[in-house]
């Protein structure tokens, strides 16, 4: 029981936040430094979705299966320290275990043991279980602003499965690659609200919204801000492709215009006969 009367402790909502925050931001990052070394012309999906880089996909899944034990091993230390059982905390610890799964998948695929992009799938797969986490920690929520709070964290984990997916079966969107890990980040602001309210101040119920529509936009603006300022330049190349994104909205458009040029040069020579 925290400080303000709410379930939970900043602590406990403070670690995975730092996990997904570095987690997101980590291929933020990445993202935009790739985008300014595409050489002229190069599309970034092609070059880079599914990920590439097997020896990053290899340290990060260690990285990612150490901090998941580590984290589900904390949960059970917390959990005999305060009852005497180690599954206490069976949701933070199944939670943990969803991420431990990923990194696992991770190491597979970076083994060239799974197809590419199998890491984001189990990703897609991760999140929308811990919307069914959350979700069912909501409802058993006694407090109105305490349930309120963990059934948008519920929706906000089932948004980024969603787009993760998306991105998996439609490799070439680079919004919906940049979406999801945007959505992990927007997931690590969620929990640190979360954590506020249990510890430190009770958030008014009417405010929630007025808090994720912020967190939202900051997490955009962080995105827009970073490509603004770090991003490459934007120039328009010949065929209509915008540093290698096609901008044309349909095969045969050039086709099109000369076709409709071509049209309007024969009413012209019809109308001076």
């Amino acid at each position: 029981m925290g400080a303000t009367g709410q379930t939970g402790s900043f602590q406990g909502h403070a670690i995975p936040a730092s996990f997904f925050f570095c987690f997101g931001v980590f291929f933020l990052v990445l993202t935009l430094r790739r985008a300014r070394s595409l050489p002229p012309g190069a599309s970034f999906a092609e070059a880079h979705i599914p990920e590439k880089n097997m020896p990053m996909v290899r340290k990060l899944s260690l990285i990612l299966i150490v901090c998941t034990t580590l984290g589900g091993v904390y949960e059970g230390i917390g959990g005999i320290i305060g009852t005497g059982n180690f599954f206490n905390e069976a949701g933070h610890e199944t939670l943990y275990t969803l991420y431990f799964f990923v990194g696992v998948v991770m190491l597979l695929e970076s083994g060239q043991r799974l197809p590419a992009d199998s890491s984001r799938s189990a990703l897609s797969l991760a999140l929308f279980l811990e919307y069914v986490l959350w979700y069912d920690h909501a409802i058993m929520k006694k407090d109105g602003t305490d349930r309120h709070i963990h059934v948008i964290m519920a929706l906000i984990c089932l948004a980024g499965s969603v787009v993760t997916a998306w991105s998996v079966c439609k490799p070439s969107s680079v919004a919906a690659y940049v979406g999801g890990w945007g959505m992990m980040v927007l997931q690590s602001f969620w929990l640190i609200t979360a954590g506020i309210n249990a510890e430190f101040y009770a958030i008014h119920r009417h405010d929630m919204g007025v808090l994720l529509c912020l967190e939202i936009l900051a997490m955009v603006s962080i995105v827009i801000l970073g490509f603004v300022c770090c991003g490459p330049p934007l120039k328009m190349s010949e065929g209509g492709y915008l540093n290698g994104v096609d901008t044309t909205s349909r095969p045969g458009r050039s086709e099109r215009k000369e076709y409709e040029t071509l049209h309007l040069d024969d009413d012209e020579g019809e109308n001076e006969v």
